[in-house]
């Protein structure tokens, strides 16, 4: 996946400065959009100095690429919380579903930052879910070897699926403005029921 070009601050005063930009960032993203966000737009937003934003960073892209980053991380990091001492896949996947929904429940911003990548290049949004899927089939791999999940099935196709049902199914609660952690319990159940038994008898 592409990666952003950054300098990070080494003062705390320049900390501060950088997070009011990154905070700036996600704001105008999201209310926004990237391609109706300038420069100057996070930088008044932010409150900082005209110059202040190019010693961090050298475009709003790569402010931009920095938040997605960000998000990849924070959404791998959530998933691997979820799932330490899991050791069977169907444990591991329905504990991972529910930190990802639970992580975009929190913050939706995720959704359009990494959508809007499509519009923006499409490259980076193709990068950043193969790169996904890359990882997906790494972690798939050994339970194919120890016979849990199914070898007559294509392993890139089955990361593709189960990053599918993750999105769509996160876009189940986020469009609930009322949901709670109950509701994601009762869809990541609904959801595992499929993976188990599938749709067609």
């Amino acid at each position: 996946m592409k990666k952003p070009e950054y300098r990070m601050p080494k003062t705390k005063v320049g900390m501060k400065s950088f997070k009011k930009i990154i905070r700036a960032g996600k704001y105008l993203y999201s209310k926004s959009g990237y391609n109706a966000t300038s420069i100057n737009d996070i930088i008044a937003k932010a409150k900082v100095a005209a110059g202040t934003f190019y010693i961090y960073f050298d475009s709003k892209l790569d402010l931009y690429l920095y938040l997605l980053d960000e998000y990849s991380v924070k959404i791998r990091r959530s998933a691997n919380e979820a799932t330490i001492g899991l050791t069977d896949r169907f444990s591991i996947e329905q504990a991972g579903l529910k930190a990802f929904i639970m992580y975009v429940k929190e913050e939706p911003l995720a959704y359009r930052l990494i959508w809007e990548s499509l519009f923006i290049d499409p490259e980076i949004f193709r990068d950043y879910y193969q790169a996904f899927a890359a990882s997906y089939i790494k972690h798939l791999k050994p339970h194919v070897d120890s016979g849990e999940i199914r070898k007559d099935i294509d392993l890139e196709t089955v990361a593709y699926v189960l990053m599918g049902i993750s999105n769509f199914v996160g876009l189940q609660i986020v469009f609930n403005d009322d949901s709670n952690e109950a509701d994601v319990d009762f869809v990541v159940s609904e959801c595992m029921k499929l993976l188990k038994e599938g749709i067609f008898r």
